[in-house]
C-alpha cells in the first residue's frame, strides 16, 4: 500500500521529495569543482552507493550541461525519473 508522497516502483515505496533532498546535500560538497567527466563520475559513484546502501531508489541520470556558446558555466546535472 503507498504511504503519502511515495510512489511505488517495481515493488518498493519510493519518497521522490525526501531522495531528492538526500541528493541535494550529497551534491553540495561538489559545488566549487570543475565540472568534467570524472567529476560526473564520482558524482555518479556516490548515488550508486547510496542507491546500494537503500537510501536512494528512484532512478537517475548524472548529466553534464554545456553551453555552446559559452555564455553560461557548465554544470553537472541530476535528472530524476518524472514518472515516480
Amino acid at each position: 500500500m503507498a504511504h503519502e508522497n511515495s510512489s511505488p516502483f517495481y515493488g518498493a515505496e519510493i519518497y521522490r521529495e525526501k531522495e531528492k533532498e538526500l541528493i541535494e546535500q550529497l551534491l553540495k560538497k561538489y559545488k566549487n569543482e570543475t565540472v568534467t567527466e570524472e567529476l560526473q563520475k564520482k558524482i555518479w559513484d556516490e548515488l550508486q552507493m547510496e542507491k546500494y546502501k537503500g537510501n536512494i531508489k528512484i532512478p537517475f541520470k548524472v548529466v553534464i550541461r554545456r553551453d555552446p556558446l559559452k555564455k553560461h558555466q557548465d554544470y553537472i546535472e541530476i535528472l530524476l525519473d518524472t514518472k515516480v
